[in-house]
Formats: C-alpha cells, structure tokens, sequence
C-alpha cells in the first residue's frame, strides 16, 4: 500500500512538472509583449502630447490675433468663420479711407504748387528790382587793364533759363537756380588765384586765367579748381557797366560786376 502511494506521488510529479515548466515559458513571453506594448504606447502618448502642446500655442497665437483684430480694428465680437467677410469689409474701408487721403494729397498738392508758382513770380519781381536798384545806384567799374582787376568785386546776377520746347522756347528770366547758389563774390588774391563767395555763403579759392582781355570788347575769364569749380565767366564793358554772364544748369546767369 505504501509502495503505491509511493508510486502514485512520483507519477503525480511527473505529470505536474513538466505543466508547470510549459507555463512558466508562456508566462515571460506574455511579459515581454506587454513590455513591448507599454513602450510603444509611452511612445504614442509622448508624440500625443507634444502635438497637444502645437495645438495650444496655435489656439494662443489665433487668440491674440483675434483680440488684436476686435479690439484695433472691428471694434465688436465677431466668427473667425465670417474673418473673410470682415476682411472685405476692412478692405472697403481701407480703399474709401485712400481715395479720401489721396483727394485731400491732390489738392493740397496743386495748392503748394500754385503757391510756390506766385512765390517764384514774387522772388522774379523782387530780383527785377534789386537788380534796377543796384544798376541805377551807384557806379560801374571798367578796368582799363589786367593790373586793374586786383581787388574785391561784387557781381549782381539773374538766372535765366533756356526753354527748349517748342512753346516756350527762348529765354525766360527765373526768379532763382535750380540750385540757388550764384557767385556773389570775386576776389583777385594774386596774378593767379582768386576767392569766389556764394550766395549760400561757401567759398572756394580756385585759379584764374583771363583769356583776349579788352577794355573796349567782350572776354573770357576761366575759373578752375578740379572738382569744387569750373566756370567760364563772359565779361562785356559796355556803357560804363562791365556786364557778366555764365552758363549753370539749363541756363545762365547775367548781370554785372562792380569794383568795391
């Protein structure tokens, strides 16, 4: 009977052995995927979360932009589904706003230029009178020859402009240069330099060569400094007066030049 027992043990142990090695084996290969499985599932959820964190950042850069939009520009809550039609309406107004600038520019434009028509006339009629009144007083200054030149003399000089279109062409008397800036000084340093003032009140010493000079005829005289100064100067003694001109621009300037 012990002996059976016995036997019976030994064959229960055989039987239950090589169960409990089978489900041991399946037990770690279950494991091991679930392992798998949490790690991709921990991968998923991170990707997750950094798309939720885009998302919020976008939802907060539209809702500044909405803020922004209601309160600089509609000035009411409106859908950012209809933000095509507030766009249009913006742009309408937008568009009605610039026709009204750009009438109020085109006005104002032809003002100022109707202006600054009447103060070119003004500044014509003002330098018509300097030059009369300078003419008429005082006395001219002939130098009988080159030595006389030496000195200070003071040019009174009005620009006139050469008109090239068929309309106004010829020469029409401008109450200024282009650049405004006419010699208002010349003065002889030695036989070969000189001092030239503007009327702008900048100076240049440069060199001076007279060209056929006559008390009695026109003549030249060349004004040169590289690059500051290049004017030849056309000097006519005529009725006590000597008379002056040079090219400038799209013109030049006459008028005449007395001896201090």
């Amino acid at each position: 009977m012990k002996f059976n027992l016995l036997l019976l043990s030994v064959l229960l142990v055989a039987a239950i052995a090589p169960a409990k090695g089978q489900s041991k084996k399946d037990l770690e290969k279950s494991l091991t995927e679930n392992t798998v499985a949490k790690d991709s599932i921990q991968k998923l959820l991170t990707e997750l979360s950094a798309r939720h964190d885009s998302v919020t950042k976008a939802c907060l850069a539209y809702d500044a932009m909405y803020k922004i939009i209601k309160e600089k520009i509609v000035h009411r809550d409106f859908k950012l589904a209809t933000i095509g039609k507030v766009a249009d309406s913006m742009q309408i107004s937008v568009d009605s706003a610039f026709k009204i600038t750009k009438a109020r520019f085109v006005a104002l434009r032809d003002s100022v230029k109707m202006s600054s028509r009447r103060s070119d006339s003004l500044q014509a009629e003002i330098s018509h009178l300097n030059f009369v009144v300078n003419k008429y007083i005082g006395k001219g200054t002939i130098p009988g020859d080159r030595k006389e030149l030496a000195g200070s003399w003071d040019f009174n000089v009005r620009w006139y402009k050469i008109a090239e279109d068929s309309i106004q062409s010829g020469i029409n008397l401008m109450a200024t240069s282009p650049d405004s800036n006419s010699i208002v000084k010349l003065a002889f340093l030695d036989h070969e330099t000189a001092l030239v003032i503007f009327s702008k009140g900048d100076s240049i010493k440069c060199f001076y060569q007279v060209n056929s000079f006559a008390k009695d005829k026109p003549w030249t005289m060349d004004l040169t400094r590289v690059p500051k100064i290049n004017i030849r100067l056309n000097l006519n003694p005529f009725d006590g007066e000597l008379y002056v001109s040079y090219r400038k621009n799209k013109g030049f300037y006459y008028g005449f030049m007395r001896k201090r």
